[in-house]
C-alpha cells in the first residue's frame, strides 16, 4: 500500500494569487491532481493544506484533509505532516498540487516499479529532469520526518543509493509557479 500525499500548503509567492486555485479549462488547477489521485483508488489520500478552498474541494473528493498551520515554515511542515497522519503503508508518494498535466499511465509506471523492489525511491524523469510526484519507501519514514524549513525531499534523494527513474512526457513535469507559466497555459 502507498499513502498519497498532496501537498497543497505553498504560499504561492511567486504567482501572487493561490495557483492551485487557478483556472484551467473550467477546473481549478489543483483538481487535475484530485481527479487523477481519485482514479488511482489509492487506500489513503492525505491533502496538506491550510486553505479553506482546499479543505472543501478534499472534502468533495472524500480525501481526509490536514490543515498545516505551519504553513510558512517551508515545504518539510507538509511533508511531515501527510507522514505522520498516514496509516501503516508501504511507501508515501508525494504530489504537488500544480501539475495539470500528470498522466495515469506514468503514474502506474512509477507504482508498479515501485510495488517490485519496495526500498527504492521513485522519481519520474524526462531528459535527465528529474520531477514530482516522487515515491518514497517506508524505510525513509524517519528522514522525512528529520526534514527541517523549507528542505524537501531532495535532501534524502541526495544521500540516497537505493533510486530509480521512471521515463515520462516532458509535458508530465510542467508545473504552473509564475503567471508567466500560467499564461503558456493559454488561459
Amino acid at each position: 500500500m502507498i499513502t498519497a500525499i498532496i501537498m497543497a500548503s505553498g504560499l504561492s509567492t511567486r504567482m501572487g494569487t493561490n495557483k492551485l486555485l487557478l483556472k484551467y479549462k473550467n477546473k481549478f488547477i489543483i483538481e487535475y491532481t484530485f481527479e487523477l489521485i481519485k482514479e488511482l483508488n489509492f487506500e489513503q489520500v492525505i491533502v496538506v493544506s491550510k486553505y479553506d478552498e482546499i479543505m472543501k474541494l478534499s472534502k468533495n473528493y472524500n480525501f481526509q484533509y490536514i490543515y498545516n498551520e505551519n504553513a510558512n515554515l517551508g515545504q518539510s511542515e507538509s511533508i511531515k505532516l501527510g507522514v505522520l497522519h498516514s496509516k501503516n503503508s508501504d511507501g508515501y508518494i508525494f504530489f504537488v498540487g500544480d501539475q495539470p498535466f500528470l498522466e495515469m499511465k506514468y503514474i502506474k509506471e512509477m507504482i508498479n516499479t515501485f510495488n517490485k523492489d519496495k526500498q527504492y525511491i521513485i522519481i519520474p524523469r524526462y531528459n535527465y529532469i528529474n520531477g514530482n510526484p516522487v515515491i518514497f519507501p517506508w524505510g525513509k519514514r524517519e528522514k522525512l520526518l528529520k526534514l527541517k524549513d523549507d528542505e524537501k525531499g531532495k535532501v534524502i534523494i541526495n544521500e540516497a543509493d537505493k533510486i530509480k527513474y521512471v521515463s515520462v512526457s516532458k509535458d508530465m513535469l510542467i508545473d504552473i509557479d509564475t503567471k508567466e507559466d500560467y499564461k503558456k497555459l493559454g488561459v
